[in-house]
């Protein structure tokens, strides 16, 4: 079994404990290509082969009952949070647009455009609101290749 290195090996976890166990043991044949597929989504998950599979067969029966699965919870409230996040951003973007707008609107009308240091400030807002939103879709990313790899 040499798909994995040694160190993804020896970090894989176990199953977490539940009241009455796993009493119902069950085997299952996969093809070479799904054992290796298994065995890598296992490492990723940092999870025993068994356990992962266990979480698999989980999932599938909580989504054909219309349950939510307890760790999909987190997942949930992951991106409920970054959603409050994203929503604050796009404030954050709307601010800065208006302001644009208003120098724009004032140089192109005759007036004085603002001073060096003034400019310099709104660069540096526009700069920081780029970042946050940057970040913002990086976590967004994050959150969705999370809630992907445990569907």
């Amino acid at each position: 079994m040499g798909l994995l290195p040694d160190s993804a090996r020896r970090h894989r976890g176990r199953q977490p404990r539940i009241s009455g166990g796993y009493p119902h043991p069950l085997e299952i044949r996969l093809t070479e290509a799904d054992r290796e597929r298994l065995v890598v989504a296992a490492a990723r998950a940092e999870l025993a082969d068994g356990a992962y599979a266990s979480q698999l067969v989980h999932r599938g029966l909580a989504a054909d009952a219309g349950t939510i699965p307890a760790d999909w919870r987190d997942v949930l409230a992951e991106q409920l949070h970054h959603r409050a996040t994203v929503a604050g951003l796009r404030g954050d973007v709307a601010a800065v647009g208006r302001l644009l707008n208003q120098v724009a609107r004032a140089v192109n009308s005759g007036g004085h455009p603002p001073s060096a240091d003034v400019l310099a400030r709104l660069g540096e807002r526009v700069e920081a609101v780029l970042a946050a939103a940057e970040e913002g879709l990086a976590e967004l990313d994050t959150l969705t290749a999370k809630a992907r790899d445990r569907l």
